[in-house]
């Protein structure tokens, strides 16, 4: 008589094998039934698989023809032109049992089944070479158990047609490598400088090893990592017997020589990168690698030519004249057209053979006065405020809980006291922007961003009225194209169509037209942007030649980091950044540091001259309900089209400036008494006590002191 522990082993072991071979068996039946339901959809399989292993790569388009770049071209190589180390490395990496099943290996199938049961969905394929080459080859990338189901079906047919050899030769040549290489030739190539043939043993196993994961094992993007799985699969080799020890130690300790991939110069790349990897997030990495994609992408190549050739002929201008030439001086250009939201430039740097960085579409570096168009409109729409409102720019001192009190300075540290919003935003003054920030809270000036389309992270506090938060060229080219717009948002996009091989069409954009705010409310806001190149801190546009109607914001932050100029016609919403990689400052020739209107406005307004060649010079037609006046541009009140300080002013229906107060008797001489201008007549407030008490004269300077701050605002 058995001891009774054995006898419970015995009966144990009995019923994991029954268990087994029930899975095995419902499995089996489960094969047969999908067979004949989906035995219709099942592709046939081709006279070789040489012949369907070679596919079409993928190529992406500009909008004007050119074709940006080809990704996955392969080289078909016969299995003899192979190194039998890389056979023999594949198959203990991605499947030991190749040699000994016909196309589904039941051990890792029953594996697989019992962990998607587990999580309720398709999380592992348990899959071997066979299946992964039906997948690739045959069928489409939906993760569904159809699918699945599909590719067990077509691997055992495949089994059941091809010989050993002509499966793993088709694997080898199909497989994807990373780095837009498929197939073990090109990747050999591109990673080692050589055939495939000649691999090492250290070679062949750190090759076998990025199919898994071509992202992370990619041995050019992360020598490292590939090295260190390299080696776990000549650990693999030498257990089951496809090499010695005495070979595993020897490759473990040989050098691995990574071959540097050469950079383009091509400024394109930028733009080539950026889909591919938006086209990996939206269809997925498999289609991007197998589907033959033809994408038509939204990019016009001669206009970034144009955009590339004026930030390199400005960058070598600033660097000849900086007293000390940075080395890491870059510049990022983003092109939009208004009237469909189609990104046609896309400039991320200077030169990506030196830095692949794409400046274009990174938040890492402040606006600064870029965003103040957004804070305006924010007091448009909540405080009801228009281009005639009058706010006086004077020193200020912010007591915000928790941090030191913030005196912000105008960019010159002087102030002119009262004036109206329009002359404020062409002037960039800061105080004003401060003081709106002020009156609004951050948490409604952000609410308009979001209305404007901004997605980028803003912080709730109350310098972001001076453009604290990070914004990426892209992120203001496509606020401003909304101001062009008068209201009317049209997200940006990037590619236009995409084909599979033969021209069937995948994916077709559509321009949704959203309207954000209205025109009435928008077109003042254009207005006072025009009035920034005509008359305020980017009138070196007109200077440089470019004369279509447009308008604009320039942008400086702190200590001259960074040097921005956005701005509009009616064809196009251009934002321009310059800075240092190494976040230096930007100085002049005269030790001065370089603002946007220096360092940025020349790159704009270069290429936008190239852009606008040959097209007509249009112009913004206001929409019905605005009207024209001219008002005192520090007093805000209506003024002859010639007086002293007249300024014009683009108004809503609902905007009203109020008529030159009379003289009042004030001792021996009449002098005008200051009331409180151009503040909506819904909402009157008065001015400060110090501006009825210290201005007598709308040209004397303001404030008498200007060391010391008027007022102090509680900030809560």
């Amino acid at each position: 008589m058995e001891p009774p522990h054995r006898c419970i082993a015995g009966s144990t072991m009995r019923i994991l094998i029954a268990t087994i071979l029930t899975g095995v068996m419902l499995a089996l039946a489960g094969l047969l039934a999908a067979y004949h339901v989906l035995q219709q959809e099942i592709p046939r399989l081709p006279a070789t698989l040489a012949h369907a292993a070679w596919q079409p790569p993928t190529e992406i388009y500009s909008h004007d023809g050119e074709r940006l770049l080809t990704f996955g071209e392969r080289t078909y190589v016969p299995l003899a032109d192979i190194s039998p180390f890389f056979l023999n490395a594949v198959i203990a990496a991605e499947d030991a049992r190749f040699h000994r099943h016909r196309g589904i290996d039941p051990i890792s199938f029953l594996r697989a089944i019992a962990a998607n049961l587990k999580h309720r969905r398709l999380v592992q394929g348990g899959s071997t070479l066979t299946q992964q080459l039906a997948k690739n080859l045959f069928l489409s990338f939906e993760k569904k158990w159809t699918r699945k189901l599909k590719e067990l079906i077509l691997a055992l047919q495949i089994e059941a047609t091809f010989t050993k050899a002509e499966i793993l030769e088709a694997y080898c040549n199909q497989v994807y490598f990373g780095g837009g290489h498929h197939g073990v030739e090109a990747a050999s190539r591109a990673y080692f400088g050589k055939s495939a043939k000649h691999l090492s043993l250290l070679e062949a196993a750190v090759l076998a090893g990025v199919p898994k994961s071509p992202n992370r094992f990619n041995p050019a993007a992360d020598k490292r990592r590939a090295l260190k799985r390299g080696r776990f699969i000549l650990g693999r080799m030498m257990e089951q017997g496809f090499i010695t020890k005495t070979m595993h130690g020897q490759a473990r300790r040989a050098p691995l020589n990574v071959r540097t991939p050469p950079l383009t110069a091509d400024p394109n790349a930028y733009f080539a990168t950026f889909i591919l990897r938006e086209l990996e997030k939206r269809f997925g990495r498999e289609i991007l690698e197998f589907g033959g994609l033809r994408v038509f992408t939204t990019l016009d190549a001669g206009l970034q030519r144009a955009a590339h050739q004026a930030a390199l002929k400005h960058a070598a201008f600033l660097r000849n004249h900086m007293p000390e030439p940075l080395a890491g001086l870059e510049a990022a250009v983003v092109s939009i057209d208004n009237r469909s939201g189609a990104v046609r430039v896309m400039l991320g740097g200077l030169d990506p053979s030196r830095s692949q960085f794409n400046r274009a579409i990174s938040r890492n570096r402040m606006a600064g006065s870029s965003f103040k168009p957004i804070v305006y409109m924010s007091a448009f729409e909540n405080l009801h405020y228009h281009p005639g409102t009058v706010v006086v720019d004077e020193p200020v001192a912010l007591n915000i809980p928790g941090v030191p009190t913030w005196t912000p300075e105008n960019f010159d540290s002087r102030f002119q006291g009262p004036v109206v919003l329009k002359k404020a935003l062409a002037q960039s003054l800061n105080i004003v922007s401060v003081k709106l920030m002020h009156r609004l809270k951050p948490a409604r000036v952000i609410a308009t961003a979001r209305k404007f389309g901004l997605q980028a992270p803003l912080s709730n506090h109350y310098s972001l009225a001076l453009g604290t938060a990070g914004l990426s060229p892209l992120d203001l080219a496509s606020v401003y194209s909304v101001i062009a717009n008068l209201g009317v948002y049209r997200e940006p996009f990037f590619i236009s169509r995409i084909e599979d091989p033969a021209g069937h069409p995948l994916f077709k954009h559509w321009t949704e037209n959203q309207r954000r705010f209205s025109e009435q409310r928008v077109y003042p806001l254009l207005d006072m942007m025009q009035g920034v190149i005509e008359n305020g801190s980017g009138r070196v546009i007109r200077r440089l030649g470019f004369a279509d109607p447009a308008g604009g914001k320039t942008g400086t932050t702190n200590d001259f980091r960074d040097a921005w100029f956005t701005g509009f016609s009616r064809h196009l919403s251009t934002s321009v950044w310059v800075g240092d990689d190494k976040n230096a400052s930007l100085i002049g020739p005269s030790g001065k540091g370089l603002t946007g209107s220096h360092a940025a406005a020349p790159i704009w307004a270069s290429f936008m001259k190239a852009a606008h060649a040959g097209l007509p010079a249009r112009d913004f037609i206001p929409p019905a309900g605005i009207r024209f006046e001219y008002a005192d541009a520090h007093r805000g009140v209506r003024a002859a089209r010639d007086a002293k300080n007249a300024l014009r002013l683009a108004l809503e229906s609902r905007s009203a400036l109020p008529r030159p107060p009379a003289p009042v008797l004030t001792g021996a001489a009449h002098k005008p008494f200051p009331r409180p201008a151009a503040l909506p007549l819904r909402e009157p407030q008065p001015l400060p006590a110090s501006f009825t008490r210290e201005t007598t004269d709308p040209g004397s300077t303001w404030p008498p002191e200007p060391s010391s701050p008027r007022f102090i605002l509680m900030l809560d």
